[in-house]
């Protein structure tokens, strides 16, 4: 009895984890971006947005861990073998690696963005140099593929996930 709680408990907190990782990705484009861009000029669109992603970050980052390790701890009650993931007769070996492939992509994106972009854009925008405003552009650019990317990756890695299911 206890061990169905523990491992129902798991599964939730996995669920929950990514309803928050993917609600707060979809809240902040689909919500937040728009309206700032309707409602103020560049660089206090950049400066609330940086300080909505510092108060995001650190939460985000803790629904990518509990992902990461309740997605570890389901593969072990499922009795994955680890080095057979990659045997093509293994369908759901090569979906979990492809899904764990993806979750690795979409960490070192997540980090690079909240670690570099985010702050270098924060700066630009203060600056009233015209060569900043040419790499502010640039960089927006970048940091919108990044984030839409990252988006992509979650929702496809939702998708992989519903497949383990079955």
């Amino acid at each position: 009895m206890m061990t169905e709680w523990f491992w129902a408990t798991v599964r939730w907190v996995h669920l929950v984890a990514m309803a928050f990782w993917l609600g707060g990705q979809l809240f902040l484009i689909l919500v937040v971006r728009p309206v700032l861009r309707r409602e103020l000029d560049r660089p206090r669109q950049t400066a609330l947005t940086a300080s909505l992603g510092r108060r995001f970050s650190p939460l985000a980052w803790t629904s990518l861990g509990l992902l990461v390790v309740t997605g570890w701890l389901t593969a072990e009650r499922r009795g994955v073998i680890w080095s057979t993931l990659l045997e093509p007769k293994n369908t759901y070996g090569l979906i979990l690696a492809t899904k764990m492939l993806l979750v690795a992509i979409l960490l070192a994106l997540t980090l690079i963005h909240g670690r570099i972009f985010g702050p270098r854009l924060a700066a630009l925008a203060q600056s009233p140099a015209p060569s900043h405003r040419q790499q502010y552009q640039r960089l927006l650019r970048l940091s919108i593929i990044v984030s839409t990317l990252n988006v992509v990756l979650t929702l496809v890695i939702v998708y992989l996930s519903a497949r383990l299911v079955a």
